[in-house]
């Protein structure tokens, strides 16, 4: 981003860089604490179009605060121009993966060490009904005498949902039910086991890589065996094996990991496991995938049909999905239906679809929802219920119901005319490329003089 994070903020004497990404960059700041410079880590959000994430993750950093041995204590959060600052504590720079590929791989007692960190920290997350959603080597602070737990912005509660059937970016860490839109404790420990064959090896279980296309990590973690697990201390080696199960309801609970502390026992079917040494890369990974009816696969597999203009098998696959709650498909079909093709068009049927997935979060559907009430398709015009949906869609980075936020503003339409919430949304949305937002900022700005 080219404006300065940190621009005007007068109690920040001195800034480095640590990390940087188009979404999250992390910086060592000293901050003066009265008369007295204090050390501080700021993370900056440079996306702030979800407010609805932001806002809960916020609020879980501040319950967190209360287990000062678990985690780094969260100050502040600031926004900044189109950032938000959060300030914590600083424990250090270095991350897990960090520290092993500068100082090599971690031993007995150090993995111990991390493993007992980790678990107290999810027991903690776990306890309010959220999963991390993101553990892996560069998730985990090595601080002193301590690994630290951090990156909550993907952290979400324990439901199936649309947040649990997002699978965006590097998937090198993601336990294989995330494919049916599942999420659970045993999700994180999947995760977590994967991430101590690295911190032991300095290799990924699997040996992806972060420029493995997706659907290819994806098909690692269905399909694929841990690699050279004699190169892991025996007892370290069970352990791994029983964490990252496929199977999620064979993994171990956060209680079965700390009695393996105690007795480093496992159950007997893990003992007597073969692995099978599959390792070999699929040359049509998606497609494999859906053949083996992950709903995530079907989903992406039924967009690439509707794109060559096969509506049948893309109807055929969207129904698939729907009939077992998967909320991207009831969005997709309900498209489907309203447009009528290849189908009758059914507008009942279309608003149904569009209210389950709404249902379970998705703001794609409420946008869709909204848009039947707004113009009255199918049922009789509600500018109220529309501009309700159009906002839970909007505070979920939706750009399209951010840009009608904007323009149910600008004219006053079911509520009072409002410009400056209306610039606000039009601004949002334009910062992420909606054209649409963009002119009609400048039409707000030329009626101004």
């Amino acid at each position: 981003m080219s404006e300065n994070p940190f621009e005007n903020q007068i109690d920040i004497t001195k800034t480095k860089l640590l990390h940087d990404n188009s979404l999250i960059s992390s910086y060592k700041v000293k901050q003066m604490d009265g008369d007295k410079p204090v050390s501080r880590w700021v993370r900056v959000l440079h996306d702030i179009s979800n407010h609805y994430a932001i806002k809960r993750e916020k609020d879980l950093l501040i319950y967190l605060n209360q287990f000062k041995e678990d985690f780094i204590r969260f100050d502040e959060i600031r926004k900044v121009h189109f950032n938000y600052l959060q300030f914590f504590d600083y424990v250090g720079k270095k991350t897990l993966f960090d520290r092993v590929k500068k100082s090599g791989n971690v031993s007995e007692k150090q993995a111990k060490r991390l493993l007992e960190n980790i678990i107290s920290a999810l027991e903690k997350i776990h306890g309010v009904g959220f999963v991390h959603n993101n553990i892996r080597p560069e998730s985990i602070f090595d601080g002193k005498d301590h690994y630290y737990l951090f990156a909550m912005d993907h952290a979400i509660p324990m439901l199936s949902s649309y947040e649990s059937e997002l699978l965006v970016g590097d998937q090198r860490y993601t336990a294989p039910e995330r494919m049916n839109g599942k999420v659970s404790e045993a999700s994180d420990i999947y995760a977590l086991g994967c991430t101590l064959y690295f911190a032991m090896t300095g290799k990924h279980i699997y040996r992806l890589k972060a420029e493995h296309d997706r659907y290819q990590q994806l098909y690692a973690h269905a399909f694929h065996s841990m690699r050279k697990e004699n190169s892991l201390p025996y007892f370290w080696r069970q352990l791994i094996i029983w964490m990252t199960q496929k199977q999620p309801e064979k993994r171990p609970s956060l209680a079965d990991l700390k009695q393996w502390l105690e007795d480093q026992l496992v159950p007997k079917f893990i003992r007597d496991e073969v692995i099978s040494h599959n390792k070999k890369l699929s040359n049509t990974p998606l497609e494999d995938l859906a053949s083996h009816h992950y709903l995530f696969a079907l989903f992406k597999r039924a967009n690439e049909y509707e794109l060559e203009g096969n509506h049948d098998s893309a109807f055929n696959l969207y129904e698939n999905g729907a009939f077992q709650e998967y909320s991207r498909s009831e969005n997709n079909l309900g498209l489907m239906y309203e447009k009528g093709e290849p189908v009758k068009q059914d507008y009942m049927k279309a608003m149904n679809y569009y209210h389950m997935a709404y249902q379970k979060g998705n703001p794609y559907a409420a946008y869709n929802l909204g848009r039947m009430f707004e113009k009255g398709i199918g049922t009789d015009v509600d500018v109220q219920k529309a501009f309700k949906l159009y906002q839970f869609s909007a505070l979920r980075g939706h750009r399209p119901a951010q840009h009608k936020m904007g323009s149910f503003y600008a004219e006053g339409q079911g509520m009072p005319k409002n410009l400056i919430q209306a610039r606000f949304w039009f601004g949002l949305a334009a910062r992420y490329g909606c054209l649409a937002s963009e002119n009609s900022i400048k039409q707000i700005l030329m009626a101004s003089f």
